[in-house]
């Protein structure tokens, strides 16, 4: 049983070897953050996680802070790689919105609610500004969609986009509660849930 530790032990020291310093962090401190959130981890255990000293780190990064926004931004960024391929791609609206739900599913697999709960509760002014900021961006990112879409006749003319808007804002102000949270066993639930509900309504989902 010792012999299989240390072997273990080994192969992930050898993996972590084969990345740069920054990129050792990035992952290390990734897989903290998403399980754990980010209140409760420190730098010191992303350091010891990914082998490096805290001066390696702050060659890097200024702060604990700063390692966050830019690991969360790397996040949108391949998020929103995607949803404008998939916008641009010559498939059907049915298709499209399917895809968009995988997606919005496939980017908070591994996120906890811990995380969550930092994200949509944080007392840093810098992060809860950022956040603000995200939830911003996404929402015109998805009123753009919604409105272009209904311009083509993919969705119904008639439908109020100020009304729609207004209630996907409300139900991700909800995304902090306890109340909320404890309805569900994890985050990918949470935001599969409050995504199926927003595209398809009570409707089966293919």
């Amino acid at each position: 049983m010792y012999i299989k530790y240390v072997t273990l032990q080994r192969n992930c020291l050898h993996k972590l070897m084969k990345l740069t310093k920054k990129e050792q962090i990035e992952q290390k401190a990734t897989e903290l953050f998403w399980k754990h959130g980010f209140k409760k981890v420190t730098i010191d255990e992303i350091c010891k996680k990914a082998n490096v000293s805290r001066k390696t780190f702050y060659t890097f990064f200024e702060n604990k802070n700063a390692l966050i926004i830019y690991l969360y931004n790397k996040l949108i960024d391949e998020s929103y790689a995607v949803y404008d391929t998939i916008i641009k791609s010559e498939i059907p609206f049915s298709d499209k919105l399917e895809k968009f739900l995988n997606q919005k599913i496939e980017s908070t697999k591994n996120i906890s609610m811990e995380f969550i709960s930092d994200i949509y509760n944080s007392e840093d002014g810098e992060l809860l500004n950022f956040f603000n900021k995200v939830i911003e961006q996404s929402m015109k990112f998805m009123r753009d969609f919604l409105s272009e879409s209904q311009k083509n006749g993919d969705i119904d003319s008639r439908l109020n986009l100020d009304y729609i808007m207004f209630m996907l804002q409300k139900a991700i102000d909800l995304c902090g509660t306890q109340e909320l949270m404890a309805m569900f066993p994890d985050a990918n639930t949470l935001t599969r849930q409050i995504t199926q509900s927003f595209i398809y309504g009570i409707m089966p989902v293919k």
